[in-house]
């Protein structure tokens, strides 16, 4: 595990992720420092959201106190309480999804086996670290009165997002809760684009004993996310220069 087995960090994972569901009971919750099984692989990507950003105010998308905030399921300025679930029903193409306004039962998100499955391209802990900020970004969208829903393009159709372009200036560190509709100066995130500005920052802006591996893969992820997950052609990849 990338925190070691540190009792303090899947202790406050499983508190500030609300992974109290009984889906974990099997998956790894009484063995927490057994890296292979659901759990730990959340309590990895909790940490790499947590721990792994070098919060250069000057050139990263937004801080780590932003994504931390946002992707934690405890109620907050991003959005009202969730709980984290495993879900061994099949999620189709998804590896996550976050479930809102739900009747006479609290909103979820819940995590789907592939997120997990060896050999899965969804397996890697940058990839699920970057999923639990997009869920939560559902959670905000419902938060602020908005459409929690994606769009459907392509054929076979498939989830996409707008991309709203703006500059690293635009939010500065702990605003990344800000939003402005107005189009004349609009600012604000869709969870497609809060996903791949976390794939930016961990690729390119991660503290220094982050391994390659993990800061590749979230410079791939995220670039074919880029290609293929938004509405609108995003000319912006992981690895051109920011616009400031």
């Amino acid at each position: 595990m990338y925190g070691g087995c540190w009792r303090d960090l899947y202790m406050w994972v499983w508190q500030a992720y609300d992974l109290t569901d009984s889906s974990w009971y099997s998956a790894g919750l009484s063995d927490a420092c057994n890296s292979s099984l659901p759990f730990a692989k959340v309590v990895n990507a909790a940490f790499l959201i947590n721990y792994a950003l070098s919060d250069n105010d000057a050139l990263q998308w937004h801080s780590t106190e932003d994504y931390r905030s946002s992707s934690r399921a405890t109620s907050n300025h991003f959005h009202g309480p969730f709980y984290t679930r495993l879900a061994t029903t099949d999620g189709g193409t998804a590896d996550a999804r976050a479930q809102t306004r739900r009747f006479l039962a609290r909103d979820r998100t819940n995590l789907y086996c592939r997120l997990f499955s060896l050999g899965s391209t969804s397996d890697s802990a940058g990839n699920r670290a970057s999923t639990m900020v997009h869920e939560s970004w559902h959670h905000w969208q419902y938060a602020h009165g908005f459409n929690t829903s994606h769009r459907k393009i392509g054929s076979p159709p498939r989830d996409a997002d707008w991309y709203y372009p703006h500059r690293v200036s635009d939010f500065d560190f702990g605003q990344m809760n800000r939003y402005d509709t107005n189009p004349s100066h609009l600012l604000f995130h869709s969870p497609y684009q809060m996903t791949v500005e976390f794939d930016a920052d961990l690729a390119e802006l991660s503290r220094t004993w982050v391994p390659l591996v993990v800061t590749q893969a979230a410079r791939n992820i995220g670039n074919v996310r880029l290609a293929n997950q938004f509405a609108n052609a995003v000319a912006y990849r992981i690895g051109n220069p920011r616009p400031f």
